[in-house]
């Protein structure tokens, strides 16, 4: 495979790695047992332990969803015109490798491996490096003079707080203070998974416009 082959296969890594991930956790929130998970009185991660049905969809969606993203952090870095661009692909490399991170070290794992639980810090380490990479790459995008997707991507960034926030306040003084947690956690997910979707699919108009270009 030569150099431009592998590129274009790292910016369709871009491309299937939200659709893996945000469709299997979609997937397994309408074939999981009521007692397992509901959006009202459990997590996301609910879906990952390893006695429910949904173990398999839910940890290996994430996991491979993740793993797609590491090739299309690699075209992001080859393709940077500045230093933010390339601090935010680094942040988007920490952030997927936290990704695969969660199905991997899933609610419960220590019983299976490990004496210590890693869940809570990975899924933290995901949640909280997620949006810096959407503000730093999105910055490096407005400083290259790509105005419109650099917007695009620093206010889906901005997306991650207003939930969090917007839930937070929702629970203040509620009976229920964990209530409705996959919320705020699908809607940063999905915030997420459209930035480097949309991404993908800038790179992917690019090359094929530089392909044209060069067959011409």
């Amino acid at each position: 495979m030569d150099a431009l082959s592998r590129r274009r296969a790292a910016t369709a890594c871009g491309l299937a790695a939200p659709l893996v991930a945000l469709g299997a956790i979609a997937l397994a929130t309408l074939v999981a047992a009521p007692e397992t998970f509901s959006w009202r009185a459990r997590a996301l991660s609910e879906m990952g332990r390893y006695e429910t049905r949904t173990f398999p969809l839910f940890n290996g969606g994430l996991i491979l969803g993740g793993l797609l993203g590491v090739p299309f952090g690699w075209r992001l870095w080859l393709a940077a015109r500045n230093g933010l661009e390339r601090l935010g692909a680094a942040l988007l490399w920490a952030a997927t490798a936290a990704l695969v991170g969660i199905g991997v070290f899933f609610l419960g794992h220590d019983a299976f491996y490990l004496d210590a639980e890693f869940h809570t810090p990975v899924a933290l380490l995901f949640f909280g490096l997620a949006p810096f990479a959407q503000w730093v790459y999105g910055s490096g995008l407005v400083l290259a003079g790509d105005a419109r997707l650099g917007l695009v991507s620093v206010w889906l960034g901005i997306v991650h707080p207003l939930c969090w926030l917007g839930w937070l306040a929702s629970r203040a003084g509620a009976g229920e203070p964990s209530a409705w947690f996959a919320v705020p956690e699908f809607v940063a997910a999905v915030a997420f998974g459209s930035w480097v979707f949309a991404l993908a699919a800038e790179r992917y108009r690019r090359d094929s416009s530089n392909r044209e270009k060069s067959a011409d």
